[in-house]
C-alpha cells in the first residue's frame, strides 16, 4: 500500500498537482505542507510552487476558485495514475 508522500517523493511536482485534485479542489497551503512535510524535494522552495501552480493555471491544467486549486478545461491524468503505479486503501 502507497501512501501521498511516496508519490511526492518519486513523481514530478506537476503531476503530483494533477493527481491530489483529481477527485476535489485543495488549498495551496496544503500542497505547500505536503512539500514542507517531505523536504522540498523535487521542488526547491514554496516560491518555486507558487511559480509553478501559476503556470498551471495558465495552461489550464487547474483553476484557483474559492480559495481552492481544481481540475482546469485542460486537465490530464498524470501517467503514473494510467499504470496504476501506487495503490491507496
Amino acid at each position: 500500500m502507497s501512501n501521498i508522500n511516496d508519490v511526492v517523493v518519486a513523481e514530478a511536482p506537476r503531476d503530483v498537482v494533477l493527481f491530489i485534485i483529481r477527485n476535489k479542489p485543495v488549498s495551496y497551503p496544503m500542497l505547500d505542507r505536503l512539500y514542507n512535510r517531505n523536504g522540498w524535494v523535487n521542488i526547491s522552495n514554496n516560491l518555486e510552487l507558487l511559480k509553478l501552480v501559476g503556470n498551471m493555471e495558465l495552461e489550464g491544467l487547474i483553476e484557483n476558485v474559492d480559495g481552492g486549486i481544481r481540475k482546469g478545461p485542460n486537465w490530464k491524468e498524470p501517467t503514473f495514475m494510467a499504470e496504476n503505479k501506487y495503490s491507496f486503501e
